[in-house]
């Protein structure tokens, strides 16, 4: 069981880390690391490059974390892989979005997004009736505000909140493994954690807002 977990690790990590903004803005000719934040992450591709290649990095990063999430442990481990098991493939991919080894090597550096978009689709494929709640917080919130990032820290915080509303209206529903709980707890965490510099600017009234690509 070891030597296939290491493998399903591995691989979850390496698909994780896969810099789609990046790929995406050098084919269009645009170092990302040096335009808006310097972000590679699915809002920078938006604020940079505008809503097609913004919406395009976000599917690509979800898509990521789902099939970390759902497809390679079935497929490495076997249709009844443990729930710790799709925890630990997608929190390996998130670990690859974030610190991207194929950023390292090909575009100079390891960092890579904020995990919003490949956590979305990890849990998507754990929680997914929570992560309803949380794209219905992100949408209302960049709606009135334009502000993507504090969008990105509601819905994350949502998603315990709403499993475990769930969990008391429609018990048959949630999850019962522990890692799934663990998970869905410690991703908002995460999540927060990696927009420090963004709280920052929240609080100072200087996060930037999303208008469309940058002139």
């Amino acid at each position: 069981m070891a030597l296939p977990v290491l493998l399903l690790l591995g691989s979850a990590y390496l698909l994780g880390a896969i810099p789609f903004s990046l790929l995406i803005a050098k084919v269009r000719g645009v170092d990302l690391r040096q335009h808006g934040s310097g972000n590679a992450g699915a809002t920078n591709a938006l604020r940079v490059m505008g809503k097609g290649p913004g919406l395009l990095v976000f599917a690509l990063d979800f898509f990521k974390g789902l099939v970390a999430t759902v497809v390679l442990p079935a497929a490495i481990l076997g249709v009844d892989a443990p729930d710790w098991t799709m925890v630990a493939a997608g929190s390996a991919a998130m670990l690859g979005h974030v610190f991207t080894v194929w950023g390292a090597l090909f575009f100079g550096g390891w960092k890579g997004g904020k995990g919003v978009a490949t956590g979305a689709g990890m849990l998507t494929g754990l929680v997914p009736i929570a992560v309803l709640a949380g794209l219905a917080v992100f949408i209302t919130t960049v709606a009135t505000t334009r502000l993507v990032s504090l969008g990105s820290i509601l819905a994350a915080t949502t998603i315990p909140v709403a499993l475990g509303i769930q969990a008391l209206v429609a018990p048959s529903t949630a999850p019962d493994g522990n890692a799934i709980w663990i998970f869905a707890l410690a991703v908002p965490l995460f999540i927060v954690w990696t927009h420090r510099s963004n709280v920052r600017r929240l609080l100072d009234g200087t996060e930037a807002r999303v208008s469309g690509p940058s002139s």
